[in-house]
């Protein structure tokens, strides 16, 4: 799956070579407004312009389509709000989940995002979520890895961003972090701890992909849908 979604970023980067236009907000002048967030390295920000994997996607998947947008970069919870409240606007990665299905007209998946359980580097073997039950887990507002373990009778505390998680843990403030298989080791990484954590437990397999308002086109949806499925058997 990695490899199909490595190969759909290299045939964006060809189709999206024309940036699209960029329109004022609220009033956009395209026919959606895409919102997201930081989320490494499906979504993020470098050199000033939004890309990543899942962002390589998106973009390709709206040139094919022939359906005009724009991306904004916002918080979580203010990105997914936008497409809760307001049609014709979608927001990605976000993970598919039960509780969410009903709530967005959905366009996916565009990659695979498996829930992992981190601790530090000295950390002994977990082999299950109950036996780390009391414990504090690092998380981040709004995110569905949070939601779901709070769902579940687990503590957790919730930071405003996931990047806060890793001195947390290092540090002793958390006992373990709860975050995305991808995300987890990059800002680790990026923070100079590679070596400092480690991953335990994968706890869920689940899927990202654009959620947009249920009273947004449903000609362009089929559209997306149709590009989405062209990029991937190529």
């Amino acid at each position: 799956m990695r490899r199909k979604i490595l190969q759909c970023a290299v045939a964006a980067a060809f189709l999206s070579a024309v940036a699209a236009p960029v329109f004022a907000s609220p009033a956009w002048a395209a026919d959606f407004l895409i919102t997201t967030e930081e989320y490494p390295p499906y979504n993020m920000t470098y050199n000033g312009e939004i890309t990543g994997i899942a962002t390589d996607l998106v973009k390709a998947m709206f040139d094919k389509a022939g359906v005009a947008y724009k991306i904004d970069m916002l918080p979580w919870n203010r990105a997914i709000h936008l497409a809760q409240t307001q049609k014709n606007v979608c927001v990605y990665s976000t993970t598919e989940t039960e509780e969410r299905k009903p709530l967005f007209a959905w366009v996916g998946p565009l990659a695979e995002n498996n829930w992992v359980l981190f601790g530090r580097a000295d950390a002994g073997a977990v082999g299950a979520l109950e036996e780390v039950r009391g414990k504090s887990i690092g998380g981040y507002s709004g995110d569905a890895i949070s939601l779901f373990l709070e769902k579940e009778g687990h503590k957790v505390e919730a930071a405003p961003r996931d990047d806060l998680n890793v001195p947390k843990l290092i540090n002793g403030r958390i006992d373990y972090w709860a975050t995305g298989s991808e995300l987890g080791p990059y800002l680790a990484q990026q923070q100079g701890a590679a070596g400092a954590v480690k991953p335990l437990l994968t706890f869920k397999k689940t899927v990202l992909s654009l959620a947009c308002h249920p009273d947004s086109d449903p000609a362009d949806l089929a559209k997306l849908r149709a590009a989405l499925a062209g990029l991937r058997t190529k």
